[in-house]
């Protein structure tokens, strides 16, 4: 069905509906996404003739007017106040209900829960086409409708949005002498279902009799909500108090085409242009009495002929500046522009209802709060961070990075900045906190999240408590840790400290690692289950990361080494000098964010690199001919851009990381521990099969990613009195044997389908992996039932 009305693009459709009236087989219907806006929906009656193609705005824009002249109008004060603003329409309807015409525009169904056109054939059936309706109206088969009028001779005013007007038009084909057009000035068609949740609940449930965003009785000239109820009662808020003009003022809830709309100018397709005369009385006071003010711009030789006959009619008509009004109004100068949080609101709309939803639309409410060392001075966070909450954002997840204050309220060292502002550049960050009042943050996140970063060491907890334990998120917040570290292969600390930890361990919803070391020491020290999943880095592909990836400022034919250096010593030199002799590379080098100043006076090897940004530093991996590296960050990105590359396993920070990515990926021979270990891998020459890489980061990223999901999945309730029954009994094996018993039928709680444990030992064979198999296949223990 290439030839039909879905070739065009989801995002770039209007809903105009041209394609349902032409289509010849009544193949199309429209119909509302998820999001409550309307969609061609092609039935397989369609024969595939194109027609729907050949009328859609879309495909075929039309050519748009001359920048107009532009009036400031009134009609009489009675016709006025029942009118959103200076009753053009109403003059416009007159004259053509004297002509034995007809008049469409949008009016309300009869339970005010959606908007479609119709047709007025009297002065007595205008009145629900009148005032603002402020959401998408449904078109149905007007234009056919539309069409047969013309065809009798009769004049037709058809009155709607621009690419509403821009659908008639293609639809008809040719210029009718008997019809005129009104567009109007909108600032986006807004979701049916987002209108239908903010009158449920502005409402109360009430029986509603009319519904008024323009109405006079109460307010003047403004955009007050106010709804009649069927009791005699009624609900109104001004302007100012109202939170259905915030969803779609601040680009939350408009249709997506809405945002690139070609008709947001003063250059329009209409014969005449209706809209509010807003700030006129900073042309003229005279023209603003508070009962409201038309702006109209008369854009066609039809529209003038028509403006010309109707003068007379008008209480004022008199000439505005278009230039100086358009500053009022925004949707004469660019389309509304997107919410970065939009996604987010139509997340959250069905499930949790209008109002909760626009806060998290706004980016004042987060589904979680990322938690760790994202602020810290070195590339591997900030990356780190950024591929998780990237991921997260992928799965409509809104995400807070929390920001961690120190107990003693000194700052942290200055290079930090680096950090916070390249994560500030693409994600929410909260507002920096004391220390003791960590515990804010749970008005604004549903969950928490611990990154992968090493957490939960005796150092950290010595500098900051337990606070990467999440001591200060509520207890029935969700709480999870992914692929966080504990730095080396146990957790060396006091009794009491282990023992405290552990109680906040065994309130996280789900727990997994990013080293096979740390399964163990949840297990053995803790007495909680963990599984291992990969480094978050490994969760983006190149391709992601080269959208925020610079290129280096050298010759696009120059071949080099680069070294990534945290820790220079003399024997990384002499690899590195190896290296760059066997291949003919020059050597340039990056040092760590914090490290650069102590580093560079220490290595005396090629050129060294300025101080490099995070976007700087990915694109010199990613150009790199060779990559030499005693980081666990440096050796993933070298892995993720496909380089050749020798990592020297860097123990004093760390070694099990180092570890589980080779072992995983198969990449054992690119780790060494001296300069005699790198002669005897001939200091990295044969090539990597990163063909065989790929096809296990593949199944690596696929589990990890399906336990992200699983573990927002896990009711949290269900979790905390699993982990409390499991103390009751004193035992592991006993909170085993309590998730194997029988759900009661009236509880009935969520089932989260986790990777059974034949699947597992498939994958870790798959993987190459054997050797961390018995520290992995431990009962899957996901603190919701097993299935």
């Amino acid at each position: 069905m290439m030839n039909s009305i879905l070739k065009i693009a989801h995002d770039d459709c209007t809903g105009c509906a041209a394609c349902r009236n032409k289509c010849p087989k009544n193949a199309i219907s429209m119909e509302y996404d998820s999001e409550g806006f309307l969609f061609p929906s092609v039935s397989t009656d369609c024969v595939n003739c194109g027609l729907c193609l050949k009328v859609c705005p879309v495909e075929h824009p039309l050519e748009q007017y001359e920048t107009p002249p532009s009036y400031a109008v009134w009609a009489e004060d009675d016709v006025r106040r029942k009118s959103s603003s200076g009753g053009m329409f109403s003059i416009l309807a007159d004259y053509v209900f004297k002509q034995n015409g007809v008049v469409c525009g949008a009016a309300y169904a009869d339970d005010y829960q959606t908007v479609y056109h119709q047709w007025a054939t009297s002065p007595e059936e205008l009145a629900p086409l009148r005032g603002s309706k402020y959401v998408q109206s449904e078109i149905r088969l007007t234009y056919r409708e539309a069409k047969a009028y013309l065809d009798e001779g009769r004049v037709v005013l058809y009155t709607g949005c621009p690419c509403q007007i821009a659908g008639l038009y293609n639809y008809l084909g040719k210029e009718y002498p008997n019809l005129y057009t009104a567009d109007l000035v909108c600032h986006g068609s807004n979701s049916v279902f987002a209108y239908q949740s903010f009158l449920e609940e502005f409402s109360e449930g009430k029986p509603i009799e009319r519904v008024d965003f323009r109405d006079k009785k109460y307010y003047t000239w403004s955009t007050p909500t106010v709804v009649y109820f069927k009791d005699g009662t009624v609900k109104k808020r001004a302007w100012n108090e109202g939170t259905w003009y915030t969803g779609f003022l601040d680009g939350i809830i408009n249709r997506m085409n809405c945002y690139q709309c070609p008709y947001a100018c003063a250059e329009r397709i209409a014969d005449i242009t209706l809209a509010d005369c807003w700030q006129v009385y900073r042309v003229n006071p005279k023209y603003d009495d508070r009962i409201g003010t038309s702006l109209v711009l008369v854009n066609s030789p039809k529209g003038k002929a028509l403006f010309e006959q109707l003068k007379s009619t008008m209480k004022l008509c008199e000439p505005v500046p278009l230039e100086e009004l358009r500053k009022y109004n925004g949707q004469l100068n660019k389309p509304t522009k997107i919410h970065p949080c939009r996604q987010f609101f139509f997340e959250h709309l069905l499930k949790d209802g209008y109002h909760k939803a626009l806060w998290y639309g706004r980016g004042m409410r987060f589904d979680v709060g990322i938690v760790g060392w994202w602020f810290a001075s070195n590339f591997g966070s900030s990356l780190t961070y950024y591929a998780l909450a990237t991921v997260l954002q992928q799965h409509n997840k809104q995400v807070l990075f929390v920001p961690i204050g120190k107990p003693d309220g000194t700052p942290w060292e200055p290079e930090i900045q680096q950090t916070v502002d390249f994560i500030s550049k693409h994600f929410k960050v909260g507002r920096n906190r004391p220390f003791d009042r960590m515990g804010e943050f749970n008005q604004f996140c549903d969950a928490f999240m611990l990154g992968s970063d090493q957490m939960w060491t005796p150092g950290t907890t010595n500098l900051l408590g337990y606070t990467f334990f999440l001591d200060f998120v509520d207890k029935d917040k969700r709480k999870i840790a992914y692929s966080t570290s504990f730095g080396h292969d146990n957790f060396v600390a006091s009794d009491e400290v282990r023992a405290t930890a552990g109680d906040f361990l065994k309130r996280f919803t789900a727990i997994s690692v990013r080293e096979e070391s740390g399964v163990q020491i949840c297990k053995d020290t803790f007495g909680v289950d963990a599984q291992l999943v990969f480094d978050p880095v490994f969760l983006l592909s190149s391709a992601e990361y080269d959208v925020i990836a610079q290129a280096p400022q050298l010759e696009p034919t120059k071949k080099y080494l680069l070294c990534y250096i945290l820790d220079p010593t003399p024997e990384k030199e002499q690899i590195v000098k190896e290296i760059a002799a066997r291949n003919g590379l020059e050597v340039l080098t990056i040092f760590g964010i914090k490290e650069y100043a102590t580093a560079s006076e220490k290595w005396h090897v090629g050129q060294v690199l300025p101080r490099m940004t995070s976007e700087q530093f990915l694109g010199y991996i990613k150009h790199a001919s060779f990559v030499f590296t005693d980081s666990h960050h440096g050796t993933c990105f070298a892995i993720i851009y496909h380089r050749q590359y020798l990592a020297f396993v860097n123990a004093s920070r760390g070694a099990t990381r180092f570890l589980t990515v080779a072992n995983l990926l198969g990449l054992t021979t690119r780790l060494v521990y001296s300069a005699e270990n790198a002669s005897a891998c001939e200091f990295g020459s044969a090539p990597i099969a990163y063909d065989l890489v790929e096809q296990k980061l593949a199944d690596l990223k696929k589990y990890a990613i399906d336990w992200l999901i699983q573990a927002f999945k896990v009711p949290v309730k269900e979790a905390i009195e699993t982990i409390n029954t499991a103390r009751e009994e004193g035992r592991r094996e006993g909170a085993k044997a309590y998730l194997k018993k029988p759900t009661p039928p009236q509880t009935k709680p969520e089932i989260v389908k986790v990777v059974e444990l034949p699947a597992v030992a498939d994958f870790l064979k798959k993987v190459n992996a054997k050797n961390v198999a018995k520290t992995w296949i431990s009962t899957i223990f996901f603190r919701g039932k097993h299935e």
